[in-house]
């Protein structure tokens, strides 16, 4: 486990959002959450073809911020729709070579009817979202169980089912319980 963990504004993200998603991962990982220098929205990663942001190329830069091998691990929150070539869309992307990960905030935002959700909800997604994205990051890989943060998420309700947390399996995994 790292001793730190790096949070970065990737865009329009409120501070008060990257606060909450940083509780949500003290409390489920441990070490505390440091916020780091927002960023300017992920222009160089825009595809226009498909008018979506490539999380790939978000990824690279983000490695940037590494600037030393045991630099701690980077989560990116960015208010952009991400995707990866073989997905329509992705709420968010891990790389443990790198050491970094994003979650997008873009469909999390939304019900399955298109309508803005309710800002509790939104924070809870992202901390969701968050916990598992940095999941991955630790060597997790994704879960069975549909309650766990590791449950592989399609839609924004997937989300909604999961627990803030991680499964007793999950948990043993890390060496945390």
């Amino acid at each position: 486990m790292p001793s730190r963990l790096v949070l970065v504004a990737l865009g329009s993200v409120p501070r008060a959002l990257l606060g909450d998603i940083g509780s949500a991962l003290t409390q489920v990982y441990g070490p505390p959450v440091e916020v780091g220098p927002p960023q300017q929205r992920p222009s160089y990663a825009f595809n226009k073809d498909r008018n979506q942001y490539h999380s790939t190329a978000i990824l690279r830069r983000l490695g940037q911020l590494r600037v030393e091998a045991a630099a701690p691990p980077v989560l990116g929150v960015t208010d952009v729709d991400i995707f990866i070539p073989d997905a329509p869309f992705v709420f968010g992307e891990a790389d443990r070579d790198s050491r970094t990960a994003v979650v997008s905030l873009s469909r999390l935002a939304h019900g399955t009817d298109k309508k803005p959700a309710e800002p509790e909800r939104v924070k809870r997604r992202a901390q969701v979202e968050s916990v598992h994205e940095l999941g991955h990051l630790l060597g997790l890989s994704h879960c069975q169980d549909a309650h766990c943060a590791m449950f592989l998420s399609h839609k924004p309700s997937d989300s909604d089912r999961k627990g803030p947390g991680l499964c007793g399996a999950c948990r043993t995994a890390l060496g945390l319980t």
